[in-house]
């Protein structure tokens, strides 16, 4: 099986597809807050581990995370993406599971029972990481979790890397088969706008990491692709958000993410925003407004 599978995702790298997507039509202007669209969805960056324990020795109680329960709560009200990383990557499958790899098992159960579609992090540094690194990531979420696709950081802007980017997409859609059924999705984040060639090889791509609410404009070499194909994180905001994410839903943008964790240089992604339920009921109420 691990042999079919790998040898699934080597023919995938080998036979690099472009994949264009079509014009949102009128020259790829956004779509007025008024006008049918889909509705806004929440990427969030779950890194937070699936477990808890309270007590000690005898008494010790394990119990799903606070986060992962809050995260798989929001789905039933807002289209929800999580993104799971139990080590920079996944941990190795083994026979038996490790502890670890139990916990991740039952927490991606727990969120795909509510609804949430689950990617497993890979990083690229920037297109330095040896492909080969990179697509054994893959396998091993593809043996092991039951994800519904990848999502891919540290990903290079330039054009220059876009073979890279397409052999590593297309060996996550070849390798990854999500319990739904539903194709392999695939997320990059370069952090800003990428060149045309890059994105095409994405599904969902990040046009803005950042510790700001700033929600730059499409370049006019991306005019072609939807709105509905950007995602956009914030970090480290303390900020009433309302207003940017007003603007987001009238831009189109497909996915979105805001939290005041990452303040003063810390990692804001291993715990969710603290107000994540207000951040689920503002792009709920939002989403109401499109609504026929």
């Amino acid at each position: 099986m691990a042999h079919s599978r790998f040898a699934l995702l080597m023919t995938a790298v080998t036979a690099i597809t472009a994949i264009w997507l079509t014009s949102c039509g009128g020259g790829g202007s956004s779509p007025p807050a008024t006008a049918q669209r889909k509705a806004m969805g929440i990427l969030v960056p779950l890194y937070a581990y699936p477990q808890v324990s309270s007590g000690s020795g005898a008494s010790q109680v394990a119990q799903a995370s606070p986060a992962w329960t809050a995260v798989a709560s929001g789905a039933a009200l807002v289209p929800t993406i999580a993104i799971i990383n139990p080590a920079s990557g996944p941990v190795a499958c083994t026979n038996p599971a490790s502890a670890t790899l139990l916990d991740f098992q039952r927490g991606i159960a727990q969120l795909h029972a509510s609804g949430v579609t689950v990617l497993g992090y890979v990083h690229t540094s920037y297109g330095q990481r040896p492909q080969s690194a990179v697509l054994q990531d893959v396998l091993t979420y593809a043996q092991c979790y039951g994800l519904d696709g990848i999502f891919f950081d540290e990903i290079s802007a330039s054009a220059s890397y876009a073979s890279y980017d397409a052999a590593i997409a297309n060996a996550a859609r070849g390798g990854i088969r999500a319990p739904s059924g539903a194709p392999a999705l695939v997320v990059f984040n370069p952090g800003t706008y990428p060149e045309p060639q890059v994105a095409q090889s994405a599904d969902i791509t990040v046009m803005h990491e950042s510790a700001d609410l700033n929600v730059p404009a499409a370049p006019a070499a991306l005019a072609a692709y939807p709105a509905g194909r950007w995602a956009y994180l914030a970090f480290g905001i303390s900020q009433p958000v309302q207003g940017a994410l007003s603007k987001l839903f009238a831009d189109g943008t497909g996915d979105v993410y805001i939290t005041d964790q990452g303040a003063g240089g810390t990692d804001p992604w291993t715990q969710i925003a603290t107000d994540y339920v207000g951040l689920v009921q503002t792009i709920q109420a939002l989403n109401r407004t499109a609504a026929p």
